[in-house]
């Protein structure tokens, strides 16, 4: 059991989503950044997928009621365990009373906490995540408060102990992408009208959440409201007023925008630990390209996996 002690102004349960649900309007939702969740589960010995907590904003506390491992990753964060400075990716064993205090976060968006066994909230379509547009999932559906109590999963007697306390080695952290975002682009019969939107450079609106972030920039000509079709994460929409919108996990199904492409899914969690001012610019890659970037993906958090052993 974990104990809310001081809550941050964004706290909540996640893990890699509900998938399959999308024909009945169910967003994918999830972690922000599900490569930086999968890395941490795999160190402390979850599944890629296990539900963690996803934390952004400001500082909080965590104080632990039992014996757990935990690891943290994602954006960088200043956090001492009881007053010890805790590394990140890294399995740390806390013992019960121990205090996770995050001071701030100086780097990044999404902090990323996972222990042993993960969090053991009640799955709602086949996930734990929290969808705060919809009030389901995670703990009641909303953002965790000061004083609720998260459950962690039970310990099965074939489980195995956790061993690996070294740190991750830098080369299988998951690295942010500072360069520009790799997108898809989406085919127009008749021309091209998002070429002069390839070679802009964005910012991230203070106008971003879970569901999109809005980027200010040079207007785009081109956008348009078009009769809804399907959208997904990532997806980069063109609304009238010419300024774009990136869809991220707790993305609508379906969108009245024109789509101008996709970033691939090897970036989206890149581009979802940036904050409000950050720069954006975007490249054009084929799918067999962006195939290829998410092959290097899974292959990492396989070496991560086969590291922790």
């Amino acid at each position: 059991m974990i104990a809310v002690a001081r809550a941050p102004a964004y706290l909540t349960i996640q893990d890699m989503g509900r998938h399959g649900y999308r024909s009945a309007g169910v967003p994918r939702g999830g972690a922000m950044d599900e490569w930086s969740l999968a890395a941490v589960n795999q160190i402390v010995g979850n599944a890629r997928g296990a539900a963690g907590l996803e934390w952004a904003l400001s500082g909080g506390a965590l104080q632990f009621r039992d014996n757990t491992t935990f690891a943290i990753g994602g954006a960088d964060a200043v956090c001492a365990l009881s007053g010890i400075s805790v590394d990140p990716y890294r399995a740390i064993s806390a013992k019960a009373g121990d205090t996770l205090v995050v001071d701030r976060i100086i780097g990044g968006r999404f902090l990323y906490v996972a222990v042993s066994r993960g969090i053991a909230c009640e799955p709602v379509l086949g996930s734990r995540s929290t969808y705060l547009a919809g009030g389901f999932g995670g703990h009641d559906g909303r953002r965790l408060r000061s004083g609720d109590l998260i459950a962690t999963g039970a310990v099965r007697r074939s489980m195995r102990r956790h061993q690996v306390s070294d740190p991750l080695p830098a080369h299988l952290q998951p690295s942010l992408r500072t360069d520009a975002m790799r997108i898809v682009l989406k085919l127009f019969a008749g021309g091209d009208p998002v070429h002069d939107f390839m070679f802009a450079r964005y910012h991230v609106s203070l106008a971003s959440d879970r569901t999109g972030y809005r980027l200010d920039g040079i207007m785009q000509t081109g956008g348009e409201s078009v009769t809804s079709e399907p959208v997904c994460p990532g997806a980069i929409q063109l609304p009238p007023d010419g300024g774009p919108i990136v869809l991220m996990a707790d993305a609508p199904t379906i969108g009245g925008y024109r789509v101008a492409g996709c970033v691939i899914s090897a970036d989206l969690g890149s581009l979802a630990q940036k904050v409000p001012g950050d720069e954006v610019t975007f490249e054009a890659v084929s799918v067999r390209v962006a195939q290829a970037h998410l092959q290097k993906r899974e292959e990492l958090m396989n070496a991560i996996a086969e590291w922790a052993l």
